[in-house]
């Protein structure tokens, strides 16, 4: 059976970036299960799934702009310090979960640790990457 729009398909996958290192893969554990046209993936990784049938595989590349976006240099900031509530064990290069005075949860990389701010990037960690997927279709309904 085809993929088509509105499949569910069932497949394996590994993610690497520009320099071939893996990021993400199924591959030592249950393949992935997505329902198509119900936003569970990347567009355009999506679109390039529509086609393919059972025991199909494919490289299919995206550019930073078709996967997690360019990096924002306006989501990157400082936060003075008295403004969060930090464990002692934080530190630079970590990600922190963090919580707005509206309850909306966001996850941040910390770039720079000082005695007043902290300088947060809340970009997607793989933002401004081209990414590379290698899947293969297990089964398609």
């Amino acid at each position: 059976m085809e993929v088509g729009s509105d499949s569910k398909v069932v497949f394996h996958y590994t993610v690497t970036v520009e320099d071939g290192t893996v990021v993400d893969s199924t591959k030592e554990e249950e393949p992935l299960t997505v329902q198509l046209g119900e936003n569970q993936l990347l567009p355009d990784l999506e679109k390039e799934l529509i086609g393919m049938n059972k025991g199909e595989e494919k490289t299919i590349e995206l550019d930073p702009e078709q996967a997690f976006g360019e990096i924002q240099e306006d989501a990157i900031t400082d936060i003075p310090r008295q403004n969060i509530k930090l464990d002692d064990s934080i530190q630079e290069g970590m990600y922190i979960d963090l919580t707005d005075e509206n309850e909306q949860n966001f996850r941040g990389l910390v770039k720079e640790l000082s005695d007043d701010n902290v300088k947060i990037d809340f970009n997607h960690p793989l933002a401004g990457r081209k990414i590379t997927f290698n899947v293969e279709i297990v089964d398609v309904a």
